[in-house]
């Protein structure tokens, strides 16, 4: 499993989505592309850590009701691009009050490793064109590093970023580890949030109901990416017919994010 030291206060999920080696002897480059949570809760001392990596890019995969309440901006001489793709649809985002009653009046028959799931197909398959626009974004911009972030930057995140090793013919277990790291990066936190779910359906929801919320499962991602190779065979192939990405974006891609000057003799 690989380890991930976070270098800020009010970031739990942050890390480098490089430094591994593909099937092919390749390398992903490091400090090219990063994956975070929530970056609305930077501390003064965070902002000044965040500065250090001099951004170009930040693909926000929120929806617009999660921005408006957590914003952020940061100075213009950071010269940083933001960009909004939210990944997940704004009409399956519940307001406090809506989740507040679905936990109430459903609560005893809540499947939330069902919802997930459902959540995870939702993505590879009716968001493909959020999908092609982020991967797209990365491809073109061609300047380092780059930043995908959403909430817990486990879920919309997780995915997007293992669909990304993959195409880069990074092994498959070691995608799997690189989605698994969230669980020891978040964890912590989960139980707070465990609290307040639990809370607000006035303690008719279990601990045990509640987990498939709070962690990322090997099951959550392997399903959808199953569903995309046996549909489509590749990664690559599920990019271009599944996303309608131009295969000149995926060559820039590959350029991008692979280092091919240590690649190992065979």
């Amino acid at each position: 499993m690989q380890n991930a030291t976070i270098p800020f206060e009010k970031l739990y999920n942050f890390r480098d989505v490089g430094g591994i080696e593909t099937e092919d002897g390749n390398i992903v480059k490091s400090g090219v592309l990063f994956r975070s949570d929530d970056i609305s809760r930077l501390t003064k001392k965070d902002l000044d850590t965040f500065s250090q990596y001099q951004f170009k890019l930040i693909c926000d995969l929120r929806t617009s009701n999660e921005r408006k309440s957590k914003l952020y901006e940061f100075p213009e001489s950071w010269g940083i691009e933001l960009k909004h793709v939210p990944i997940y649809h704004e009409s399956q985002d519940l307001s406090h009050m809506e989740f507040f009653q679905l936990l109430v009046k459903g609560s005893k028959n809540l499947d939330f490793e069902e919802m997930i799931k459902d959540f995870y197909r939702c993505m590879i398959i009716e968001r493909r064109q959020e999908i092609k626009e982020v991967i797209t974004l990365i491809a073109n911009y061609n300047k380092a590093p780059c930043l995908i972030h959403c909430t817990g930057g486990k879920d919309r995140t997780g995915v997007i970023t293992a669909l990304i090793q993959l195409y880069l013919n990074v092994p498959y277990e070691k995608v799997i580890d690189h989605y698994l790291v969230s669980n020891a990066l978040v964890g912590p936190r989960m139980k707070k949030l465990e609290n307040f779910i639990r809370m607000m359906s006035l303690y008719r929801v279990s601990s045990q109901q509640i987990k498939p919320l709070l962690i990322v499962s090997r099951d959550y991602l392997e399903d959808v990416l199953q569903e995309i190779l046996k549909e489509f065979g590749t990664v690559e192939n599920y990019f271009i017919k599944g996303c309608g990405i131009d295969k000149n974006s995926l060559n820039k891609l590959r350029g991008f994010l692979l280092d091919k000057s240590n690649k190992t003799s065979l």
